[in-house]
């Protein structure tokens, strides 16, 4: 009998092994499952939220992305102006600038109502003033009001500046 007995412990030892063997490979299955559930939620989490960040990055490189000018010439203007009981001549070559091509292209259709209000401005100009940089600057504001009233337009729709290319007080 005593043989029975250590066959016995000898046969329940071995399972006594495989069962706790099995419970540790049961837990090492369980946290490799956790920690993979666990690492597909957080580069799920990470990424979705990334295409967010892309997404107003890139809207953000759209909206900083430089307007680039367009130039408009308007023919040379000769204007004449009475300055102390003489007459005086201004000449003016300009360049219209926008950023906006459908008013480049409006002011080039238009460019009879522009030079008209053009004279006008330029013939009621003080000829004294107009030898300053101060002067020059101002009739460049108001050639831009002028301008942009032609067209009814305001920047930034409008025309942004005026370029005097060529500027002769005689």
């Amino acid at each position: 009998m005593a043989d029975k007995d250590n066959l016995n412990l000898g046969g329940d030892a071995p399972e006594a092994e495989k069962k706790s063997g099995g419970k540790g490979k049961l837990i090492i299955v369980i946290v490799a499952v956790v920690v993979l559930l666990g690492g597909g939620a957080a580069a799920f989490l990470l990424l979705s939220g990334g295409d967010e960040a892309e997404a107003d990055a890139v809207e953000e490189v759209v909206e900083e992305a430089p307007k680039v000018p367009l130039y408009l010439d308007v023919e040379k203007l000769l204007v004449n102006l009475e300055y102390k009981g003489k007459t005086r001549y201004v000449q003016a070559e300009m360049q219209l600038m926008g950023y906006s091509q459908d008013a480049i292209d409006q002011a080039s259709r238009d460019m009879p109502a522009i030079r008209d209000g053009l004279i006008t401005l330029f013939s009621v100009q003080d000829f004294g003033a107009l030898k300053t940089i101060e002067g020059k600057d101002a009739l460049r504001a108001d050639a831009l009001k002028a301008v942009n009233q032609a067209l009814g337009l305001t920047p930034p729709d409008g025309i942004e500046k005026i370029y005097f290319e060529n500027f002769v007080l005689q």
